[in-house]
């Protein structure tokens, strides 16, 4: 197993340590860059204060990880109509 990386991201101007795989670090260099941009755009259109803004990035993200949740749950269901939808078919088909 590969040794730990001990890695900073700065998150709206203050450094937060991790200690993660090394094979994360590009996936965390990318939640951080995705994170301060949000906290950016939230900024340009709100007065708000860091925990404010914090506040509002955390409750984007995590409405974001919900619809892509429900997104794939949806797929799942399509996927399992279509397989009934099938097997209906092939039994009418035997019926006739």
């Amino acid at each position: 197993m590969a040794e730990p990386l001990k890695i900073h991201l700065t998150i709206a101007g203050r450094k937060y340590p991790f200690t993660i795989d090394r094979a994360q670090e590009e996936l965390y260099r990318q939640a951080e860059k995705e994170t301060n941009d949000m906290i950016a755009k939230i900024k340009s259109v709100f007065q708000l204060d860091e925990e404010g803004l914090l506040a509002n990035a955390a409750v984007l993200i995590a409405l974001g990880k919900l619809e892509m949740a429900t997104a794939r749950n949806l797929d799942d269901d399509m996927e399992e109509l279509t397989k009934l939808d099938r097997q209906l078919e092939a039994h009418l088909a035997k019926l006739k």
